[in-house]
C-alpha cells in the first residue's frame, strides 16, 4: 500500500508540471495525522529567468500552521522538501526543466509527534519561508474525521532523506563578454580533503563531486581531482560550449559544488575558502577577463 501511495504521489506531482506550478496540495482530503505533499511555485522561489535551477528550499527553512474548520490553529510538521523532474524525453522536460519543488508536510505536532484534534471541514494551510516567498501561502485542504499516519517513501533504499538536495556551493561565472562568445572555462580548486571511507558503514565518501545543474545542456562537463602527498585534493573543472553562449546565457556555466566529507558541509565558506582561480577562453581560443563567484554552502 505504501508503494502504492508513493507512485501517487511522484505520478501527481508530474502531471502537475504538465499544468503549470501553483502552489497547492496533491491531496486535498485528508484526516488528522495524514502526510499532504504540496506543489511549491518557481516563483515563490525566485526562479523565473536564468536562475532557475540555482535556489534551494530546504525543510528547516519552511514552517507550516494549520487553521481549521473551527478557526483553531494548529502548527504541523515539514518533513521534506525536494524536487522533481519529468522524463528526460518528455515534451515538458524539453520546454521548462526547471523542475518542481514538493514538500511533504505531516499533519501532526512538530514537537510531540501526535496527530491534533481538528475540526471537520474546510482547512487552511499557511507555508512560511522568509527570504523565499515574499508572502505566505495559503493552501486550501478538506478535513474528514478519522485518524491517518504519516506516510513513508517506502521505495528509497538509502532512505527519505536521499531524495532531498546535498549541501553544496554554487560556482557562477559572470562578467562582460564584450561581444566575444564563452567557449570554455576552466575552474581549479584546492581542497584539504581526499576520498575516504565511512567508518561505520564502510560507504565510499567523495571530498569533490562536481554536478551540473539540472537542464543545462549547452554546456559540456569534465572533472579531474587528483590527491596530494599532503592529503588534499586538487579539482580541476572543465566547461565547453563548442559553438559558444553570449552573455544572457552565462547561467549555463553555474555548477553545483558538492562535498560528502561532513567536515567539509561544517565550514560554510569551504569552497570559497579553497577555489584556486578561473580561465576563460572564447570561440577563437582568446582569453578572457571574466570573474567567478563561488557561493556560501546551502
Amino acid at each position: 500500500m505504501k508503494t502504492l501511495i508513493t507512485k501517487f504521489f511522484i505520478v501527481s506531482a508530474l502531471l502537475t508540471l504538465l499544468t503549470g506550478c501553483k502552489e497547492e496540495a496533491l491531496t486535498a482530503t485528508v484526516r488528522t495525522g495524514d502526510t499532504v505533499i504540496v506543489s511549491l511555485s518557481a516563483d515563490d522561489l525566485r526562479e523565473s529567468g536564468d536562475t532557475g535551477g540555482s535556489a534551494i528550499l530546504r525543510a528547516e527553512q519552511l514552517s507550516a500552521s494549520l487553521t481549521d474548520a473551527a478557526n483553531t490553529e494548529h502548527s504541523v510538521q515539514v518533513r521534506q522538501v525536494f524536487r522533481v523532474y519529468a522524463d528526460p524525453t518528455s515534451e515538458v522536460q524539453q520546454l521548462d526543466n526547471a523542475g518542481l519543488w514538493l514538500a511533504a508536510i505531516d499533519l501532526v505536532d512538530p514537537l510531540s509527534a501526535s496527530a491534533p484534534t481538528l475540526a471537520s471541514g474546510s482547512a487552511e494551510l499557511t507555508l512560511s519561508a522568509p527570504g523565499y516567498f515574499d508572502t505566505d501561502k495559503v493552501v486550501t485542504l478538506e478535513v474528514v474525521a478519522g485518524l491517518g499516519t504519516p506516510k513513508t517513501f517506502g521505495d528509497l533504499s538509502l532512505g527519505a532523506e536521499s531524495i532531498e538536495p546535498a549541501p553544496q556551493a554554487l560556482a557562477t561565472v559572470t562578467g562582460s563578454l564584450e561581444g566575444h562568445l564563452l567557449a570554455a572555462v576552466q575552474h581549479q580548486f584546492t581542497i584539504p580533503h581526499s576520498d575516504t571511507l565511512d567508518i561505520d558503514s564502510g560507504t565510499a565518501l567523495k571530498a569533490a563531486l562536481v554536478k551540473k545543474l539540472p537542464g543545462q545542456e549547452m554546456v559540456n562537463l569534465n572533472v579531474t581531482t587528483t590527491a596530494t602527498e599532503s592529503g588534499a585534493t586538487e579539482v580541476q573543472v572543465y566547461l565547453t560550449a563548442v559553438e559558444g553562449l553570449n552573455e544572457a546565457q552565462l547561467s549555463e556555466f553555474n555548477i553545483a559544488l558538492i562535498s560528502q566529507i561532513d567536515a567539509a558541509n561544517a565550514q560554510d565558506d569551504y569552497w570559497s575558502q579553497h577555489y584556486s582561480g578561473s580561465q576563460y577562453f572564447d570561440t577563437e581560443g582568446n582569453t578572457l577577463s571574466l570573474s567567478t563567484q563561488v557561493s556560501a554552502i546551502r
